[in-house]
């Protein structure tokens, strides 16, 4: 461990050297704002290297992320708003109190702690509602999952999986309807209600949509790129395909996974 304080110590003196006078133009040019971007691409490339099963990448991509950690804390300490030392401790005490079952000696059962631990957070941010607290910068499959995520914690969620595979049956069955009475305005709200319950349904397996999602796309990606190989192989245009013609050449594709 004091070999990793060291290095930490050793990354913020980098930094702080490349934000000195004599130090690098386009360092010294950042603020925490113009950081955001940089901040949001490395955490996108730090789950890109998670779901590629990547274990060297991800080391990089995780020194990246801290890399930019470290920047925003040595910003701020040069405004003199907090340093590392209170961004550690903050995190520890955060995680010691939100977890009394852990690091308390009471009695206190699992869900209660999860209970607890947004009851305290609305209390602590002043917040108006245990819901609020999720940025709306996230995607708006993240944003559902954790609102239904937090609600879940207070009570408000199904005792069984059949009865949140119901609600998706029921949510199909209303856009099913809305289609057929041709409202384009309860179709849209329709198709949001079946989403949720689907965010809803994955979260009950405690798996992420969000990833579900990011893997079905880079599925369909590499699926269809093949098959337009397998076309392109048999000398034919694409667009002068019917839907069947096209449908035989993703089962080809498909077949030739197993």
């Amino acid at each position: 461990m004091k070999n990793t304080d060291q290095k930490l110590k050793q990354l913020i003196e980098l930094v702080q050297k490349l934000r000195a006078p004599d130090g690098c133009d386009w360092d010294r040019k950042q603020t925490s704002e113009t950081l955001i971007p940089y901040l949001l691409e490395e955490s996108h490339e730090v789950a890109e290297a998670i779901l590629e099963n990547k274990p060297s990448l991800l080391k990089e991509e995780l020194g990246d992320l801290l890399l930019n950690v470290v920047f925003q804390v040595v910003l701020a300490n040069e405004k003199k708003e907090f340093n590392m030392d209170e961004v550690i401790d903050d995190i520890n005490k955060k995680i010691v109190n939100r977890h009394p079952h852990i690091f308390s000696d009471d009695s206190v059962d699992r869900y209660s702690s999860k209970k607890n631990w947004e009851l305290n957070k609305k209390k602590q941010k002043k917040r108006d509602s245990i819901l609020d607290g999720v940025p709306n910068s996230l995607s708006p499959l993240i944003v559902s999952h954790r609102l239904q995520d937090k609600s879940a914690a207070v009570g408000f969620e199904w005792s069984t999986i059949n009865q949140a595979i119901n609600k998706i049956d029921e949510e199909l069955e209303e856009l099913k309807l809305g289609i057929k009475n041709k409202n384009q305005e309860n179709i849209e709200e329709e198709i949001g209600d079946l989403l949720t319950t689907i965010v809803n349904l994955s979260r009950f397996l405690n798996l992420s949509s969000e990833l579900a999602l990011k893997k079905a796309n880079k599925k369909f990606y590499n699926r269809f790129t093949q098959l337009e190989k397998l076309i392109l192989l048999d000398k034919k245009i694409i667009n002068n395909l019917s839907l069947d013609e096209l449908m035989k050449y993703w089962e080809k594709v498909k077949n030739a996974e197993k």
